[in-house]
C-alpha cells in the first residue's frame, strides 16, 4: 500500500508549495458539496 502513502506525501507537498491552489480547490469542493445539498432538499431531482 505504499502507493497510497505516497500520493498523500505529494499531496501534503503540493499543498505546502501552492496554498493558494488548494485554497481554490476548496472552494470548489464547497460549492459541490453546497450544490449537492440543495439538489437533495429540493427533492433529489438531479
Amino acid at each position: 500500500m505504499s502507493g497510497i502513502s505516497d500520493a498523500a506525501d505529494k499531496a501534503k507537498q503540493y499543498g505546502q508549495d501552492n496554498p493558494e491552489k488548494v485554497d481554490q480547490a476548496k472552494d470548489k469542493a464547497m460549492d459541490f458539496v453546497d450544490d449537492k445539498k440543495d439538489k437533495d432538499q429540493q427533492g433529489g431531482e438531479k
